[in-house]
């Protein structure tokens, strides 16, 4: 039957620590996607994804602080075409910021780049 969802599969608990979740793509440039969660004191994690659906991501590995300046953080995929998965966070002004994707786990983004203004008329972004 077209439109039904394979039987959920719990990864592990404590995911409550985090205010936000994103699909990254791939990061590490390993050919697995990742995802990065950002806690509540601002510090992004990326959890580097293994390629076992029953165990899909290694252990949490510290990116950086500062993220709680974002309102939204969203995986946004290639947007510069190097290859690198890239993310997008929009401040609470409304300005919309690209960190472009190294491809090294350890700093996975470049330092950020202004994309423009007047964001905050979206209530989501995905």
């Amino acid at each position: 039957m077209t439109g039904q969802l394979a039987t959920r599969t719990r990864i592990c608990a404590g995911w409550n620590i985090y205010n936000t979740l994103a699909g990254a793509g791939d990061l590490t440039g390993d050919g697995r996607a990742d995802l990065v969660g950002r806690d509540a004191s601002g510090v992004l994690w990326l959890y580097k994804g293994t390629g076992n659906a029953t165990t899909p991501y290694a252990n949490r590995t510290r990116i950086a602080g500062g993220w709680n300046l974002y309102n939204t953080l969203v995986g946004a995929g290639d947007l510069n075409e190097d290859g690198k998965a890239d993310l997008v966070g929009r401040d609470a002004s409304g300005v919309l910021w690209l960190y472009k994707g190294t491809g090294n786990a350890t700093a996975p983004y470049a330092n950020r780049t202004r994309i423009g203004g007047g964001w905050n008329v979206y209530n989501t972004l995905i």
